[in-house]
């Protein structure tokens, strides 16, 4: 799969892919390469570079060097075209090399600082680093500033920034929501002995620790959603299948995706929800 918003945040480019390793690969030590991983090793190495048969007949030429994530060292792994006709492009593993994924891991590929990087991670780690959830910090903080009518104070992390919210963005949504559940206006709410009114929280789609990545604001009316507290918790935290549907359900509403040209595989890795390929 092709790096997306989420993946360019943690790896500061665009120029990336991620796919699983497969019992079959980890058992061959080998990967063949399809669509856009191929395509980012022949731009890089360029395809009249890598040598075309077995990798014993020009060790030489087979060997290319990679740079290991994250310290960057550097890893000399066997690459080729097995076949005349190129029509497959085969990187081979080695754990005495030093990059052998298990079976089951995320492996990724990516272009950055004038080097082609290599590297692995756990599939729960891939998708706890590619999330943008985990960013949000200033999020009690929000909610509160929204039920509870406190002033919203921004701060600056030492890593990160915080965006300003808007609360009149939020009540506007509040307001033309009528205070019910946008995933599910069934969901039973109580009355918040603040604001009087049904107690619901707010949630950018598009999470605002992406704020970055985009020219427009993320924080606008078409982009945020009421959700009641089981709900906006489930999206954080709860397992794929339920906050997947609540993910996917929202993003089909007020045509959010199209407003900000990303699709809803973008959308899921955000969450750290998607389907990784294998």
């Amino acid at each position: 799969m092709k790096f997306g918003l989420a993946q360019s945040r943690k790896f500061g480019t665009l120029k990336g892919a991620y796919s699983l390793v497969t019992e079959r690969e980890y058992y061959d030590s080998q990967v063949t390469l399809t669509d856009y991983e191929a395509d980012l090793i022949l731009s890089y190495f360029g395809a009249d570079n890598i040598h075309v048969g077995n990798k014993t007949s020009d060790p030489v030429k087979a060997s290319k060097t990679f740079r290991l994530f994250p310290e960057g060292k550097p890893v000399n792994l066997n690459l080729v075209f097995p076949k005349p006709h190129k029509s497959e492009l085969r990187l081979y593993l080695s754990k005495k090399a030093g990059f052998k994924p298990a079976a089951g891991d995320v492996w990724f590929i990516f272009i950055n600082d004038g080097g082609l990087w290599l590297g692995s991670l756990s599939e729960l780690a891939w998708r706890l680093e590619s999330s943008e959830l985990k960013q949000d910090d200033f999020d009690d903080i929000y909610q509160a500033s929204v039920n509870q009518g406190i002033e919203i104070k921004t701060t600056t992390l030492k890593e990160r920034d915080i965006y300003k919210r808007d609360k009149r963005v939020a009540l506007q949504r509040l307001n033309e929501s009528g205070y019910i559940c946008e995933f599910d206006k069934t969901h039973q709410l109580f009355i918040s002995r603040f604001s009087k009114k049904p107690y619901i929280e707010i949630h950018h789609l598009i999470p605002m620790s992406l704020q970055g990545q985009f020219k427009t604001s993320l924080d606008t009316v078409e982009n945020v959603f009421c959700l009641c507290p089981y709900c906006h918790r489930a999206v954080h935290h709860a397992e794929d299948k339920l906050a997947g549907k609540i993910v996917d359900q929202l993003s089909s509403k007020r045509g959010v995706l199209d407003s900000y040209s990303i699709d809803k595989k973008d959308l899921l890795s955000y969450y750290a929800l998607e389907d990784i390929d294998k």
